[in-house]
């Protein structure tokens, strides 16, 4: 963890990246003057300066000793010592190997947070982590970031976000719901702003390459906190707020969060609680995804990306049936059947293709271009949709049984837009009924799905 602080430079400025104190211990964060702050705090506080540059720059894992002695001094210091420093090289006697960095008062007010606000702010957000998640206590935390002109996080709403985000990674995961939980129950008090929580969580995010080094879970623990605030009973933070708490790694390194997102809401318990109790966080993510306007998924993930993340599984067929969705809904119904073939054969893996996952993602996205428009059910699958359908099902010449197992998905594609609409009456019977009259399913295939629907709902 140390190896990138042990170069032999004559520089103190490390990025955050480089900065860790120990995982036991709080850190600095994300102050790129840290180092020179501490020094400072040596240097005015009667320490000797060669106590904190030896440990910095030749022995570091003893900088958490050094920094923990240092810790009662430092929590009782006023905000106001510490100061801004400008730094400038300067040679020490002649004969020296390197070079030691000299700070020089500025008198400027610097724009990040110096070391020791920086420090509190941690010490604090660890307090408030560890006492939320055993006494539930949200009082506290609102008097202090709202009411309590003295507390340290007082109106510091980004840092607050921040901060508690950057703890939770040296913690168990469970730490990271935590936090999203005490972010959602603040945005829906009004304490934190929509734009606190979104700039907060993103000022985490654009640092993700350096992150993930350390911390191979990274996006895991992100997503454990975005699930929270997705499922709160306010629901105003909804994709689009996801789409504005990633827009520092939007769209090329968007793909990994949103899959880790849709995966924690798929098997939560709050999603969980509906009649089809295995199918209830995917048709919690259809509902609120469907409840956009104008957000596509290659926002999140582009298109040439899709054949990377796509898995046999409801995550895999939701990424697939969004993006045929959004390649269908702007193509004139005249000329939909040539486009999405072209498409679909540009963007998706042959091998893909030949799932029976994609004849339900393909039908999924059948439904939802026939809902938008709000047709009466017997208005569905127009003639360029059976065509489409049947083309899938039957595609190059399948065996039997493999041909079977695509009806099956495709009548599961529409039994799950049914559940998501909570049943409407006559919608399935309706469809089914359509797609047996034009020969997309038959007999045989609607009494194999009934056996796997029953497996799949739980009922």
């Amino acid at each position: 963890m140390f190896n990138k602080i042990n170069r032999d430079l004559p520089d103190y400025n490390f990025t955050f990246k480089d900065w860790r104190i120990g995982r036991g211990y709080p850190t600095f964060q994300p102050d790129k003057c840290v180092i020179n702050e501490i020094m400072h705090i040596y240097e005015k506080y009667k320490f000797p300066k060669n106590q904190a540059t030896i440990p910095i720059k030749e022995l570091p894992d003893q900088l958490t000793q050094s920094k923990r002695e240092l810790d009662e001094q430092i929590e009782n210091l006023p905000d106001g010592e510490v100061r801004s420093f400008e730094i400038l090289e300067e040679p020490l006697h002649e004969g020296c190997r390197n070079q030691e960095r000299k700070l020089i008062d500025t008198g400027e007010q610097s724009k990040l947070l110096n070391s020791v606000v920086a420090y509190k702010i941690n010490m604090k957000c660890k307090k408030i982590l560890l006492e939320y998640e055993q006494l539930q206590n949200l009082n506290d935390i609102i008097y202090s970031l709202s009411e309590d002109d003295s507390s340290i996080i007082f109106t510091r709403y980004e840092e607050f976000v921040k901060n508690m985000s950057l703890i939770t990674l040296d913690s168990p995961i469970a730490q990271a719901s935590v936090a999203g939980n005490i972010f959602a129950e603040l945005l829906s008090k009004n304490i934190l702003s929509m734009t606190a929580i979104t700039q907060g969580i993103d000022d985490v995010l654009k640092y993700w390459n350096d992150f993930l080094m350390d911390f191979p879970q990274f996006f895991t623990y992100i997503a454990a906190i975005i699930a929270p605030l997705l499922l709160s009973q306010n629901g105003t933070f909804d994709f689009n707020s996801l789409k504005d708490s990633c827009t520092s790694i939007r769209p090329d390194n968007s793909s990994k969060l949103l899959i880790e997102v849709l995966y924690k809401i798929n098997s939560s318990k709050e999603a969980l609680n509906i009649k089809e109790e295995k199918l209830g966080g995917i048709l919690w993510i259809y509902n609120k995804w469907n409840a956009l306007e104008n957000v596509p998924l290659e926002d999140f993930v582009p298109n040439n990306q899709i054949n990377n993340y796509f898995k046999k599984d409801q995550i895999g067929v939701f990424l697939l049936s969004i993006a045929i969705y959004d390649k269908m809904r702007f193509v004139d119904n005249k000329l939909l059947y040539n486009i999405l073939q072209s498409w679909i054969c540009a963007n998706i893996n042959a091998e893909i293709i030949k799932t029976p996952q994609f004849v339900q993602a393909l039908t999924i996205a059948i439904v939802i271009v026939c809902l938008k428009l709000n047709p009466s059910y017997e208005d569905f699958f127009d003639s360029v949709h059976l065509k489409l359908l049947t083309c899938y099902i039957q595609f190059e010449s399948l065996p039997e049984y493999e041909i079977k197992e695509r009806e099956v998905k495709c009548m599961l594609g529409i039994q799950i837009m049914s559940a998501t609409l909570k049943h409407p009456g006559g919608m399935v019977s309706k469809l089914f009924n359509k797609l047996y009259e034009h020969r997309v399913i038959r007999k045989e295939s609607f009494e194999l799905f009934i056996k796997e629907y029953e497996k799949i709902a739980d009922k």
